[in-house]
């Protein structure tokens, strides 16, 4: 059977997708949905597939939700190519949109499209889908998708398995390759994408998924290059493999048989190294016009060839649900292990990869006890890989770092940067790495994996405390805090304390007493300190310490002091006495974060970053 219309929306959408649904029907449209289950799974079935291709139009009832199920961009992305392949990208497909805005929508050309809201009248929206339908002679199947394509050299370069996140820079690199039916697009431009982020961040995958997901747009094949091996030796390879012998250069050979077979295809470049030169850059591109180019590098600069394609950080939900992929069977409080460890890394593909596989034998809730360790660094890899990346910058390189995590997660205005001399041509190599970048106009910041980094794998701890307490007394002058040497010294007296206590450094086995114990003596010191700065204190330090003592301490130990005290008389009489001290055990580790935060305020008075590198 044929259908009109193919509704594609997400499993949470059910309800006002079945109501748009009757409504179409009783304009006597043929409209297709999954009424078994939407997308119970990440991909789409043959038989989804099979009944888009029977269906003229494409109907997403796209919310905030849609962009996020594979399933639903699968779908999306067949009617979209048929279209352009017939001309017009917009041609199968129309959107209704739930939400207020529409910067959920992708691509941009839907953006840029007159798309139908819920609120508006039905009858509008039918005789638009009408008009459309009366339009399309033939069904989406119907249209030349093409053949898989060919990927040179062989093997494919393949995306991982479970590819979490990304649409919205999926469409922004087909969109950049195809800039001549890009409506927002000025004056059409090259085929070129340069697709950048800091080192980890997934610009191959990023780039493999597409080629999986897009690669029926590419019938002349997919041609995989890496930039740290031999580059005559790679272009010999795909010459050959396109039937070019003779003795000429190789990618004359490779331009000959691209012309020769006229069909598009994609030329990837993969990992360039930042701080080339253009003309040296512009040499890896695609040596024919029927071949759209994409590089990917850490060095955004090299978006003057062509179009720019960010890859930040994914988004926290999308980066807690790539950790909990990797694990088999989820145990209690593993989610919400994997939202802390996203707290503390961000959201770096790379570092969160590697945090998943040591929970593979550890479980996840260990590695995130253990992230802050030394005697266990389970970000290892990462921490090597970054900073082998930022050598380049050398010693100064390392104290611009230094300086912008002391202030992370907030960016460090650039004036602070004059105390550390001569840095201008560091700061741009590690610019080029995406390492720091620009905000605002006047500051950097650093991605919480690079902070994390940083604090915790200096390879010179001792100038790292230097270069840290230089920033957080220029710091200290910038938010103009007029703190007396009296203030100073008692803030950092308790900053010193807590970051030698339990709740900041990992418990390990036993010991809940004495940890009960350490904290009342911390409200008793916190205390005297402020008694003997004196009323003035209340300005600075006595806010941080009243803070800790009324917002952090007093409940915590009004609540766990008494009730360990009551398990402990009942178990010498009572064996079945309910035990606390697991817990207690997850209050303690519920503590460290507020803890870290009093360090934090703490330090930014003292001028010292003592215990900040468990932050």
């Amino acid at each position: 059977m044929a259908w009109d219309v193919f509704l594609s929306y997400c499993r949470s959408d059910t309800t006002p997708a079945e109501a748009l649904a009757a409504e179409l029907r009783a304009r006597g449209l043929r409209v297709f949905q999954d009424e078994v289950g939407v997308h119970r799974f990440d991909s789409v079935s043959r038989t989804i597939m099979a009944e888009l291709g029977r269906s003229r139009l494409l109907l997403a009832y796209y919310s905030h939700a849609y962009p996020t199920r594979r399933a639903c961009q699968q779908e999306l992305i067949t009617a979209f190519l048929a279209g352009q392949r017939e001309g017009d990208p917009l041609r199968r497909v129309l959107v209704v949109n739930p939400e207020r805005g529409t910067a959920h929508i992708e691509p941009i050309e839907l953006r840029d499209a007159r798309f139908w809201s819920p609120s508006a009248e039905l009858r509008h929206l039918t005789e638009a889908v009408t008009r459309k339908v009366d339009e399309l002679p033939t069904t989406i199947g119907g249209v030349d998708h093409g053949r898989a394509p060919l990927w040179l050299p062989a093997p494919a370069h393949r995306p991982p398995p479970r590819f979490v996140g990304r649409t919205a820079e999926l469409w922004r690199l087909h969109s950049a390759l195809h800039p001549q039916s890009a409506t927002l697009t000025e004056g059409g431009g090259e085929p070129v994408a340069v697709v950048h982020g800091v080192g980890g961040i997934g610009t191959s995958s990023l780039v493999a998924e597409y080629a999986r997901q897009f690669g029926a747009t590419f019938p002349g094949g997919v041609f995989w290059l890496c930039a740290a091996d031999p580059w005559q030796e790679q272009l010999t390879a795909i010459a050959e493999a396109l039937g070019a012998t003779g003795n000429g250069h190789a990618a004359d050979r490779v331009a000959l048989a691209l012309d020769a077979r006229r069909e598009p295809s994609l030329w990837v470049v993969d990992g360039v190294p930042a701080g080339l030169d253009l003309d040296h850059v512009r040499r890896l591109l695609s040596p024919h016009p029927t071949a759209a180019s994409v590089l990917t590098t850490t060095d955004g600069s090299y978006a003057e060839l062509g179009t720019g394609v960010p890859v930040p950080e994914l988004p926290a939900a999308q980066a807690i649900r790539l950790v909990l992929n990797q694990v088999e069977a989820l145990a209690p409080g593993d989610r919400e292990s994997a939202h802390k460890l996203v707290d503390a890394v961000g959201g770096h593909p790379g570092a969160l990869l590697d945090l998943a596989g040591s929970a593979r034998s550890a479980g996840l809730d260990s590695v995130r006890r253990r992230l802050f360790s030394r005697d266990w660094p389970v970000l290892e890899s990462t921490a090597k890989r970054l900073l082998a990346e930022v050598d380049a910058a050398g010693d100064a390189g390392l104290d611009v770092l230094r300086a912008v995590t002391a202030f992370a997660p907030d960016p460090m205005p650039l004036p602070v940067l004059d105390g550390l001399g001569p840095v201008g041509l560091a700061v741009d190599r590690l610019a080029r790495q995406s390492v720091v970048r620009l905000v605002g106009g006047g500051a950097l910041e650093v991605p919480a994996v690079v902070a994390h980094v940083i604090r915790h794998s200096d390879p010179d701890p001792a100038r790292h405390e230097q270069i840290s307490a230089a920033a957080l007394a220029a710091r200290r002058v910038r938010d103009d805090f007029a703190v007396d040497e009296r203030e100073r010294a008692a803030a950092f007296r308790v900053q010193v304390e807590l970051a030698h206590r339990v709740p900041v450094r990992p418990l390990g086995g036993g010991g809940l007493r004495e940890a009960i114990s350490s904290l009342h003596s911390i409200f008793s010191f916190t205390r005297e300190q402020l008694r003997e700065c004196g009323p003035d204190s209340s300005q600075r330090f006595g806010e941080v310490a009243e803070r800790l003592m009324e917002e952090v301490l007093r409940p915590f130990l009004s609540e766990w002091h008494p009730a360990l005290r009551r398990y402990e008389d009942r178990t010498q009489f009572d064996d079945t006495a309910w035990d606390p001290t697991a817990e207690l055990r997850n209050a303690l580790d519920a503590l460290r974060e507020p803890l870290l935060a009093v360090i934090r305020d703490l330090s930014r008075i003292s001028g010292n970053p003592h215990g900040t590198r468990y932050l």
